[in-house]
């Protein structure tokens, strides 16, 4: 971390990507055709052999279902303890900027946040959602050495058992995104010591405590367009009524360039936004790099803005709704006043829906 960080400058234009050996660059395209690829390729797999009457089609579920199913243990620092962590902050140039005059954020990246990791319960906000957003991937690798923790991820429990996702799935360890099970996970106490009081060293995963979520769901799936930088929450507030119940640490990140990553392919009618939202799960068509499911090599850069909410037992309305406008306003106008200046996009403006 020392050796990586450096005080953040000002760029008129994105960064250069970062150099990869073949070897690296094979392994990064590998893992995108299975946890985007394999995805894609199962309905049009089995519409295609359904259509044609194949009599391999019987072998196809089969195999669809051992994907679907087999057995992945959930929480291990394996997941989260091997090269494609590096790999892929190295193909997507991944920069995070953090403002170490705030107090939760003075011994980020530093040897002091082994002994003296950020406070839970803590719930970081991966802005935007794009196809996927790469950067909040990234962080969960390096999460342990940034802040000292290592999150849950928030997200759809249909997703762990989607072929080739599910893998990505292992290494966010992904719990559901209910009002119980976020509750459940920021109460729990971070695991930082053995019985014997001994730190645990980093091959036992700091977990408990800390909680990724997408606050912008399946519509900042739709909306997201290349060039752009919005995120789009609507009336969605329950994410800060439990902030406030917990008196949690609130770190909020817009992860610049994740909109460019790729195209996302949408009919003029909305008809997959409605099937999404009615399935409670994310029905589109995109493309990127070659016009496969492979994302662009554009640089993306974290736009961190920390908030520790004063705990209320039983916040009322005019109190969510004033810290839903303390930590996306306040996000919005860091990035829009300054951090925009160190990203490599100084001319876009975030805007919030």
């Amino acid at each position: 971390m020392a050796e990586v960080t450096v005080p953040a400058t000002r760029l008129s234009q994105p960064r250069q990507p970062c150099k990869l050996s073949l070897q690296q660059e094979v392994t990064a395209v590998a893992y995108f055709v299975v946890i985007l690829g394999l995805p894609l390729a199962v309905p049009l797999m089995s519409v295609g052999l359904l259509l044609a009457r194949s009599p391999y089609l019987k072998w196809w579920i089969l195999l669809v279902a051992l994907l679907a199913s087999h057995p992945i243990p959930p929480y291990q620092a394996w997941y989260r303890r091997n090269s494609i962590g590096v790999i892929l902050a190295k193909y997507f140039t991944m920069t995070f900027i953090f403002d170490k005059s705030q107090p939760d954020m003075k011994h980020v990246a530093t040897p002091l946040i082994e002994a003296d990791p950020a406070k839970s319960p803590i719930v970081t906000l991966a802005c935007p959602h794009g196809v996927l957003n790469f950067g909040a991937i990234i962080w969960v690798f390096f999460s342990r050495w940034l802040i000292g923790l290592e999150q849950y991820t928030a997200g759809a429990s249909v997703v762990t058992w989607v072929p080739g996702l599910r893998y990505l799935c292992a290494s966010l360890w992904i719990i559901p995104v209910d009002r119980k099970s976020l509750k459940r996970a920021l109460q729990e106490t971070p695991r930082l010591e053995d019985k014997h009081g001994k730190r645990f060293d980093t091959d036992v995963p700091r977990r408990g405590g800390m909680v990724g979520i997408v606050p912008d769901g399946i519509a900042g799936i739709f909306k997201s367009k290349p060039g752009s930088e919005a995120l789009f929450i609507g009336k969605k507030r329950g994410l800060m009524r439990i902030c406030l119940e917990e008196g949690a640490l609130i770190a909020g990140g817009w992860f610049a360039g994740t909109s460019d990553l790729f195209h996302i392919v949408t009919d003029p009618f909305g008809i997959l936004e409605w099937l999404s939202r009615r399935m409670h799960v994310s029905v589109f068509l995109f493309f990127g790099r070659w016009g496969l499911p492979i994302p662009r090599r554009t640089p993306l850069t974290l736009c961190s803005r920390a908030h520790r909410c004063k705990k209320v037992e039983s916040p009322t309305e005019e109190q969510v709704q004033q810290l839903h406008d303390e930590v996306y306003g306040g996000l919005e106008r860091s990035f829009n006043s300054e951090a925009r200046h160190f990203t490599g996009y100084p001319d876009r403006t975030l805007v919030i829906y």
